[in-house]
This record gives structure tokens, sequence and C-alpha cells, in this order.
């Protein structure tokens, strides 16, 4: 029981993940390995939380900030 928990979660965890680099692909339209809150504005609701994501407050979004959320 507790290794199918551990499973879950891990297969859990690596889901999201994989769902935060699929939307950084998607939404680095320059391909500099992040988004800027031009590139947000295509995602609403990306853009909504874009200052609250962007921990550095450096004006882009990471894959780690991305991951953070």
């Amino acid at each position: 029981m507790k290794k199918t928990i551990l499973v879950s979660a891990l297969l859990l965890a690596a889901s999201s993940t994989f769902a935060q680099e699929d939307k950084l692909a998607i939404l680095d339209v320059d391909a500099d390995g992040r988004i800027s809150v031009e590139e947000a504005a295509s995602d609403p609701a990306l853009s909504a939380m874009f200052a609250e994501l962007d921990v550095n407050k450096d004006g882009y979004l990471t894959a780690n900030e991305l991951a953070e959320s």
C-alpha cells in the first residue's frame, strides 16, 4: 500500500513537471527558455498570476518558477 501511494505521488509530481515544461515550450515564442509578460498574455490564467509567479521579479518566468506554482 505504501509503495502504491509513493509511486502515485511520484507520477503526479512528474506529470506536473512535464505539464509546466510543455507550457514553457508552447508559450516561449522566442525560444529563450523563459516566458515574458508579452508571451504570457496568450494564456489568461498565467497572465493573471504572472507577478506572483515571477519570484525574482525579473519580468520573466522560468521553468523553476513555473514548477514552484
